[in-house]
């Protein structure tokens, strides 16, 4: 869940999109970001969201209690069935928003399982593989960490990560856990990270 209802820092990272690739973009929201993908005429967008609490009841990037505080303002109450009410009226609107553009497939599961079927459908080394994937999904560093660790299985060689949220200067929500993950693979895999605007990223692989 977004504390606000659009990425602004997305557009910094679009003219890395070519026309006719295929893309992944893990967390979704309400699309925005989605859109400006499509927009660059790309051939396939798969667009990964969990929409559900559940991802939220182990997470180090803050305690459940907190989550569920943070976003009342948003979803209008604190209770779980409140957050889970509010989630599936987004996965309905998002899914009305998308369901008649043939590029886009709404997958509404966590990331590790998308990765899991995508893999068991395409298999590694696959022709149809990602030429790159947006990761904006779990913000914890275990959760980041995962989504980058098994995006190298499905992002072609020379593809593209990109990412959001990676160090937030003078936030009160600053995203340590991502900045930490997206370093930790940096550093394993020797990739040269690029920043673009004030928290997007991109790594070749």
């Amino acid at each position: 869940m977004m504390y606000t209802t659009t990425n602004k820092d997305s557009k910094h990272v679009m003219h890395l999109i070519q026309k006719d690739t295929i893309g992944a973009e893990i967390g979704v929201w309400l699309g925005n970001t989605s859109q400006q993908f499509l927009q660059k005429g790309i051939k396939k967008l798969y667009m990964i969201d969990a929409y559900s609490v559940e991802p939220y009841k182990d997470n180090s990037e803050m305690s459940y209690q907190e989550y569920l505080a943070k976003y009342q303002h948003v979803t209008g109450e604190f209770a779980e069935a409140g957050f889970m009410r509010y989630y599936d009226e987004v996965y309905k609107t998002v899914k009305q928003k998308f369901e008649l553009i043939e590029q886009a497939e709404l997958c509404r599961t966590t990331s590790n399982n998308w990765f899991e079927e995508f893999l068991a459908a395409k298999g590694h080394g696959n022709p149809e593989m990602l030429d790159w994937i947006y990761i904006d999904g779990d913000h914890s560093f275990e959760g980041c960490y995962s989504d980058l660790e098994n995006a190298l299985k499905v992002v072609k060689p020379g593809g593209l990560i990109i990412g959001d949220d990676y160090y937030w200067p003078n936030s009160k929500w600053g995203k340590k856990g991502v900045t930490e993950a997206v370093d930790k693979i940096k550093d394993e895999n020797n990739f040269t990270l690029i920043r673009h605007g004030e928290t997007q990223y991109s790594m070749t692989i």
